[in-house]
């Protein structure tokens, strides 16, 4: 019987994205280049719905690969244009 708890060598996808995401966060908070605060602002919750759309991802591929699939409905997605 094989254990199924990861090791910390095991290559993990949301381990991948969430220190791809942070490198890139920091190099990009490292030099203020000249933008306003808005900018930093939606960069940061842009980084963090990526990581959530990342860990859906990956969840839902483990899933299908296991067999399972999931019948929820989709909502629909507000956006607002400003």
């Amino acid at each position: 019987m094989t254990d199924p708890t990861p090791k910390p060598d095991d290559f993990s996808w949301e381990r991948w994205l969430f220190d791809g995401l942070k490198a890139l966060r920091r190099m990009l908070f490292r030099y203020d280049f000249g933008l306003p605060d808005d900018f930093w602002y939606h960069l940061e919750r842009a980084a963090h719905e990526l990581l959530t759309a990342g860990r859906i991802l990956v969840k839902t591929l483990l899933q299908r690969r296991r067999g399972r699939q999931s019948d929820a409905p989709r909502g629909e997605i507000e956006i607002e244009w400003e």
